[in-house]
């Protein structure tokens, strides 16, 4: 009876601790797809409101903050939804600055946030910060999905933005 009361809760704690996760791998991943993507934003966005713990998690659930005002409809509530995502996001920012998910965020965001939202200052210095210090990310695949991105970022941005050749090699050790 004490053997089978032991085995429940174990296998009760176990499936709280496993499923409960939060797959940082996953959501970067996914992060450009759900640009497009409603059901995939939404279904992540939820993933990380209940799970998010890490400063990257919370990075990528204000992230997906930020990517589902573009799902919404009414421009109120999309400014609303953006804002929130944006407040977010640089909290963890200033908390901590060194971590590169959180400044590819920003990156991203800024690249692609509408002028007049007028949240593009951080673009240069994150490219900079990006370009020196991917390598140090300790995820392989997390620098490839990441590096990956910026490289097919090339295609649209414009002037100081582009990444050179040499900041391409940077990037891609």
């Amino acid at each position: 009876m004490v053997i089978r009361f032991f085995v429940c809760v174990s296998l009760v704690l176990c499936a709280i601790c496993c499923f409960g996760q939060v797959d940082v791998d996953k959501m970067r991943a996914e992060y450009a797809t759900a640009v497009q993507n409603k059901k995939l934003c939404e279904a992540n966005l939820k993933l990380l409101e209940g799970a998010a713990n890490s400063a990257t998690e919370k990075g990528y659930l204000a992230a997906y903050e930020i990517l589902w005002a573009k799902h919404m409809g009414n421009p109120f509530t999309k400014l609303g939804q953006f804002k929130k995502g944006k407040k977010l996001l640089e909290e963890m920012i200033m908390k901590y600055p060194d971590n590169i998910d959180l400044r590819f965020i920003r990156w991203s965001v800024q690249t692609h946030a509408p002028s007049f939202l007028s949240y593009s200052k951080d673009r240069l210095r994150d490219k900079e910060y990006l370009v020196h210090n991917l390598h140090k990310l300790p995820n392989p695949k997390g620098r490839e999905v990441i590096y990956t991105y910026l490289k097919e970022a090339n295609s649209y941005l414009k002037g100081d933005h582009v990444f050179s050749q040499a900041e391409l090699n940077e990037l891609s050790k």
